[in-house]
């Protein structure tokens, strides 16, 4: 991007290490052609449209982990957002995590790459058919991240 680095670029790397967690997979696929969709914007469309249901079922998320999602996603999509002063710093973001502050609405971190996010129907067959990423690496990073955003504070 042409715009300069700043301290604000780790949250938006935080944002989309929240979008990995929540879609068990990495989210730089160069393999992507023009028709498939990058899984954080497909995730706005699904948040935009209410229709998170939809992602929980292509992620294999539980229902009974539903609230958690909800508040990642939103958390990432806050992350995100295309002007670095428009994003939280991490302190925020991580009592967002931890439930001690309420996630404000976010709104659309792709609005500058296209006037409007289709409904992602065929990312959905994409997303589905690649292998879900495990996150063997990240496997104890993915605990911490889950249980703040349950309200535990440790990783075990």
């Amino acid at each position: 991007m042409p715009l300069p680095v700043t301290h604000k670029c780790d949250v938006y790397s935080f944002g989309i290490l929240l979008f990995e967690i929540i879609g068990r997979k990495r989210n730089t696929d160069v393999t992507l052609n023009d028709i498939q969709q990058w899984f954080p914007i497909w995730a706005w469309g699904k948040y935009e449209n209410n229709q998170l249901d939809d992602l929980m079922k292509v992620c294999e998320i539980e229902e009974k982990d539903r609230e958690v999602v909800e508040r990642m996603v939103k958390v990432a999509l806050c992350c995100v957002q295309y002007r670095p002063e428009t994003r939280p710093v991490m302190s925020i973001v991580v009592k967002m995590l931890e439930g001690a502050l309420e996630v404000p609405e976010p709104s659309n971190p792709f609005s500058h790459l296209y006037s409007e996010v289709n409904d992602g129907v065929s990312s959905i067959a994409l997303y589905t058919s690649h292998e879900l990423y495990t996150f063997n690496a990240f496997s104890v990073f993915t605990k911490w991240i889950l249980s703040i955003a349950k309200g535990y504070h440790s990783f075990y």
